[in-house]
Formats: structure tokens, sequence, C-alpha cells
């Protein structure tokens, strides 16, 4: 068996396509770290001089209204007065706190400035969130700004309370681990996931290379076949090796951050106006639920393309099948369907991994079921279950990996 191991660790790492994977991964981590992290530009930032603008703006309108009659001024008018009156102290408390260089302080009064701005925003139509919302999504604008406001509440919140040095990379999640988060709530999961799949793809349709070769290790076919899955998880989660250069140039850019760093998770079933709709964990727990979910993913996709290279043999048949179950979420997918379907009970619901554990998922799709550890009970019962199919289908002779 160890010996039939080492024969297919040598082809997996020595073959062509697999090398050329590993190579374009590095490829574009180096090519992200340098061009697209540096100028990740925030919807919602540290920036003194818009921050300062909006204050003196407002400030300038509040003087404007001293010692007017309010009876003889349009409602409306008398409305942004006294929201204006209660919002910019805490603009001025922000802006001096910078001033200052507290970055203590400044988390904790921006903290209060965003649930105060989207208590105002998300309960008056004549107010609205960051006019960059509003560029791609108009209709959900209002939704995705109402989320993203409360997110920064309680990661300001937060921030507030630790122990840790602060800086203003970690407030704009510019650093090393918060580029990683964000990239798994955006779109590394499906990318890692689809260069799994081709990297498995041929894994044994490829013995038909070498059948006198494969004739001389003396064990069975599903042994065989556990073997290819422990080589193909390897190489999958080896994906991550080439990551670490980009990695690693982002770190030295904008530093590394660490894992205390806060993940907000959202929460529907809280009472936002009087606690906030999100709870919070750490960066390091969401990186563990996070790889939990991906490693399950790719056990599932390998065993997916192990069945059905033993069943028909033919590598297109593999790609096709794997891309439609990656992407099988796509024909589901829209705002609030988790409100008509019980989608928490699709496997595919669970493909994009990060926003499954920020629970980002049960926002978008209006659903309170869905979860990361329902996720990996889901996936792994369908890995073991593609798992036992493969192995059963090997005792027939008909189906033999060598004939």
């Amino acid at each position: 068996m160890w010996g039939y191991l080492k024969f297919e660790f040598k082809q997996f790492f020595t073959n062509k396509k697999n090398l050329a994977i590993y190579f374009l991964l590095a490829f574009t981590a180096i090519f992200y770290a340098f061009k697209v992290a540096p100028s990740y530009d925030p919807i919602e930032k540290v920036d003194y001089e818009e921050m300062e603008a909006r204050y003196l703006t407002r400030q300038e309108f509040i003087d404007g209204m001293a010692g007017r009659d309010l009876w003889e001024v349009h409602p409306v008018t008398v409305d942004a007065y006294f929201m204006f009156a209660d919002i910019n102290p805490l603009e001025k408390a922000r802006i001096e706190a910078l001033d200052a260089g507290d970055l203590q302080k400044y988390a904790e009064v921006t903290s209060d400035w965003y649930f105060a701005m989207n208590y105002m925003t998300h309960f008056n139509e004549h107010l609205s969130y960051n006019e960059r919302y509003y560029v791609k999504d108009r209709e959900f604008a209002n939704a995705d700004g109402f989320f993203n406001a409360l997110d920064q509440h309680v990661r300001y919140e937060a921030f507030e309370k630790a122990d840790y040095e602060l800086s203003l990379e970690a407030f704009e999640q510019r650093t090393a681990l918060q580029t990683v988060e964000r990239l798994l709530k955006g779109p590394l999961p499906i990318l890692l996931i689809i260069c799994a799949l081709l990297l498995v793809i041929d894994i044994v349709t490829k013995d038909r290379l070498h059948p006198s070769v494969l004739k001389g290790f003396p064990i069975g076919d599903w042994k065989k076949l556990l073997a290819k899955m422990f080589v193909a998880f390897t190489g999958s989660v080896a994906l991550f090796i080439p990551l670490l250069v980009g990695f690693f140039i982002i770190g030295f850019q904008s530093g590394f951050g660490h894992m205390q760093l806060p993940s907000p998770e959202y929460s529907a079933l809280m009472n936002w106006t009087e606690e906030g709709s999100f709870e919070m964990m750490t960066l390091g727990t969401f990186f563990v639920r996070s790889f939990a979910l991906l490693f399950v993913w790719f056990i599932v996709i390998i065993n997916v393309v192990l069945l059905f290279s033993v069943i028909i043999r033919q590598e297109m048949v593999n790609l096709a099948v794997g891309i439609f179950i990656i992407f099988g979420e796509r024909f589901y997918t829209s705002r609030g369907v988790g409100y008509f379907w019980e989608v928490e009970k699709i496997p595919t619901t669970y493909i994009q991994v990060g926003k499954i554990v920020s629970k980002y998922q049960n926002f978008y799709f209006t659903s309170e079921k869905l979860d990361y550890r329902l996720g990996l009970i889901l996936l792994a019962i369908a890995g073991l279950a593609l798992l036992i199919m493969t192995l059963i289908i090997s005792f027939n002779k008909r189906f033999k990996l060598i004939k």
C-alpha cells in the first residue's frame, strides 16, 4: 500500500497540468498582492477629509438654524436640524480622536456614529447610505448599506475594547489576514474548489497510460481509490502553499494582523435597534469554520470525480459534473429566496464559504436556518455517500480500474 501511495504522490505532483495550476495560482496571488490589494478602496473607510467636510457642512446648517422659529420652517428641514444636531458631536469627536492619534477613542465614537447614522438612515426616506452602494445594485443598495453599517458598528465596538495595538489598516481591513477574510467572503472558495476539480479530474483516467506498472501493485481497486482520494485531498490542501506568497507580500505592505481581530457574524434573531443584529467572533474562529467547510468541499468534489471516473471514465464528464455542482447554487440564488424555499437543505447552498460563516447569506436569502454546522453535516453526508457508492461499484468486475 505504501508503495502505491508513493507512486500516486509522484504521479500527482509531477503531472504537468497540476504543476501549471499551482504555478498559475502563485502568479495570481503575486499579481493580486502587488496590483489589486494596494488599490483596495472600501466603501466604509477612515477618510479624514470626508468626515471634516460632512461636519463643517452640517455645522453651517445648524448654525444657520439657530434663533429661527422652527414653527415657520418646513418639517423636513426641522427633522434634518435635530438629526444633524445629534450626529455632529459624534462626527466632531471622531475628527478630534484622529487629530490626537487616539485610535481607541476613535473606535469608541465611530461605533456610536455608525449605530446612530444607521438608525436615522434606515427609518428616514429622505436619507441614504454612502452613494457608492448605489452604483451596481440600486434595488438593494439600502439593504447592503444597512447590513454594512451594523457590521461596522459592532466591529468598532470590538476595537474599542481591544487589548492589542490598533491601526488604520486594521480598521479598513487591509492587513493580510483580513484580506484573506474578505477573499473568503468573495471568489476565493470557488476558485480553490475549481482548482481542486482540475487537479483531480484525471486521477483515475490517467491509469490507462501505465496499465502494466499498475498491475504490479497487488492491492484491490477499493484500496487504490482510497489512496487516490488521500493524494487528491493532500494536493488540494497544497493549493494554499502558492497563496502564501501573496499573503506574505500583503503582510509586509500593510501588516499581517492577528487572529484576535473582530469578525462580525450576522444574527437574524436579534433586535438590532437595541443590541445590534450581529454577534462577534474572532478572525481565528472565522478561519477555522471557513476552512472546515472548504476542506469538506474538497472531499465532495474529489469523490464526485472518483465516482464518475469509475462509471464513465471520461474527463470531460468529470469536468461537466463538477462545474454543475460548483455553480449549482446559481440556479436558485436570489434575494429573499430562503423565505419561500428551504435552501438550507441543499448542499450547494454552502459553496460561498465565507458568506455562510459570517451569515451574510442568511441576510441575503432571508433565512434563519442557514448555518455552517448544518453545511458541514450535509456536505459530509454527501461526501460519504459518494465514497460508499464508489467503493461498492469498484467491486464489480465491469468497472475495474485496469482491464
